[in-house]
């Protein structure tokens, strides 16, 4: 199956064009889906009509499939598969927009993610877009001081203080003691080297970076920030404006994502996302 690769907006961005996913793909296919989502970490296929046992063969061909710790939104006859929906569709609770804030999936887990692959079912006209922003480029763009200090350093990550957040909003469930005892401390590089491209990004999120390891909670609360908002400067981000049947996949190791508002008492937003293996990542890379 011949394809074709275009960039969009943002160099991290590409369309990928002459796949149709409900159909089997080629060795030789699956290689060039590989290696352009290396090159470009976010990947547009349009128009794709899928079923949810063709969603999961796709993902398939890059890893093994990840459990996910919050079980309320897993479509029960295929568990693999995560529903974002506000009108609850497949059995699962209604979510309105849970993922609007900037975040790289699962980070909280000793080995996170490597990406995710979602489908767009039903998409409102006016917002609801994904934001994605480029964290080699921010890294890229950090002045020299920056890079020296962070280079070197470990973060903390944990999904307890999020959840709670969203507890504490109406938007999730009282925690369980099962999920309490859970949620553990884990430990990644604020400055990734990422293992196939072999560029540094930096890998820190708003929504599960806790602390930076060794600093005084002021200080780490201060150097978060910064780094927070230096990521999501325009000149990273791109915009993906949904269309039904759209599939972004992108590459949970080198970028951030955040759902976008729009009115869900007038719209129906409903996706299906899954999710990737990742691996533990490597120690915190040298100054």
């Amino acid at each position: 199956m011949a394809i074709s690769v275009r960039e969009i907006g943002k160099t991290f961005v590409a369309e990928v064009e002459g796949v149709d996913l409900s159909r089997p793909l080629d060795a030789e296919t699956v290689a060039a889906i590989r290696q352009a989502w290396w090159d470009h970490s976010i990947l547009v296929l349009r128009g794709q009509s899928i079923t949810e046992e063709q969603h999961i063969a796709f993902t398939r061909h890059f890893g093994e499939l990840q459990d996910h710790s919050v079980k309320d939104w897993l479509l029960p006859a295929h568990p693999e598969i995560l529903v974002l929906s506000n009108r609850g569709r497949g059995g699962v609770k209604p979510l309105d927009n849970g993922g609007a804030y900037w975040h790289s999936d699962m980070t909280y887990e000793a080995e996170p993610p490597m990406g995710s692959i979602l489908h767009g079912l039903t998409v409102p006209p006016d917002g609801g877009d994904t934001l994605y922003t480029d964290m080699y480029a921010a890294y890229e763009a950090l002045d020299d001081e920056t890079k020296k200090l962070i280079e070197g350093r470990m973060a903390i990550h944990n999904y307890r203080h999020r959840y709670m957040k969203m507890a504490e909003g109406g938007k999730r469930s009282a925690p369980t003691a099962e999920q309490l005892a859970g949620w553990r401390d884990v430990e990644h590089p604020i400055v990734l080297k990422h293992p196939d491209s072999g560029r540094k990004a930096l890998f820190v999120n708003e929504g599960f970076t806790v602390a930076v390891k060794g600093l005084a909670a002021d200080e780490s609360e201060a150097l978060l920030a910064r780094l927070y908002a230096h990521c999501v400067q325009p000149q990273f981000i791109h915009a993906h404006k949904w269309s039904p049947g759209d599939i972004v996949m992108w590459d949970n190791r080198c970028t951030m994502h955040c759902a976008t508002q729009y009115d869900v008492s007038k719209y129906e937003r409903t996706m299906h996302r899954t999710t990737i293996k990742g691996a533990a990542l490597c120690q915190a890379v040298a100054a």
